[in-house]
């Protein structure tokens, strides 16, 4: 539950797992400063010594209902992701970094259990597979990580009521940027489509997505010019042409 001041309002940011948060994080603490509930060393401590059942940044809606009213804060915004590719990039994250799958454990074999995981422990993977709609409270702004970072950092702007900082976001933690990712990318079978269907029925409906078709149904927030242009420059100015640079940067988030 990162949450910090943009000026004088206090923000909440209901942080999906593999939706991008590294990336948004980094952003926010750049520009804003240390945002607060944001703990990046939880997994590395020792279940005893973990004072909650995830880290602070993924906690789920219910959970911080019950800590701290919705309307303690002025905003609150949250990026989702299309349910199957947050499930092909969760199997990947944990097989090949967390390495909390058997290396001989297929996607489909691992889909096949994910209900029972679910059952057994709501907060399994620190909510890395925890349904979006138990995580993103009512009435959060949404952002589809298909239609790129852009659109939030204007948002940012109008609710701190300053247009500064990078007008770019670049991603983080995308598969291949760490150690362990090898091997091809996952595709999922019919089967596999229809078991994150079940699995996910309320992430499909709720943030107007269809297990078939890889966009959201909603389209892409508009951009004015003057964010265009000053996005454009940004890009420029990090050394890349920028009409590559931002292709790049979508193809990574797709991955995160």
């Amino acid at each position: 539950m990162p949450f910090f001041k943009a000026g004088s309002r206090l923000v909440y940011y209901a942080h999906v797992p593999k939706c991008g948060g590294m990336a948004v994080a980094s952003y926010l603490a750049a520009r804003f400063g240390e945002i607060a509930f944001h703990d990046r060393r939880f997994a590395a401590l020792p279940e005893p010594s973990r004072w909650s059942r995830s880290s602070p940044q993924h906690v789920d809606a219910a959970t911080l209902d019950r800590l701290i009213p919705l309307d303690f804060f002025d905003a609150c915004f949250a990026i989702v992701r299309h349910p199957v590719g947050r499930a092909v990039s969760s199997f990947h994250f944990q097989k090949e970094l967390e390495r909390t799958i058997p290396e001989d454990m297929g996607f489909s074999d691992w889909l096949e259990r994910l209900p029972d995981i679910l059952a057994r422990d709501r907060f399994a993977f620190d909510n890395h597979i925890r349904p979006m709609a138990e995580i993103v409270p009512a009435g959060a702004t949404l952002f589809h990580i298909e239609h790129g970072l852009d659109a939030l950092i204007p948002w940012l702007d109008g609710v701190e009521g300053a247009a500064r900082g990078d007008r770019v976001l670049p991603p983080e933690n995308a598969r291949g940027a760490y150690a362990g990712a090898s091997g091809a990318r996952v595709r999922p079978t019919a089967e596999d489509l229809d078991r994150i269907a079940t699995i996910y029925a309320a992430d499909f409906d709720r943030f107007g997505y269809v297990p078939d078709a890889p966009r959201p149904l909603r389209p892409a927030p508009p951009l004015n010019p003057e964010f265009r242009a000053a996005r454009d420059r940004d890009l420029q100015r990090l050394g890349l042409p920028w009409q590559r640079l931002r292709l790049r940067l979508r193809r990574r988030l797709r991955r995160i």
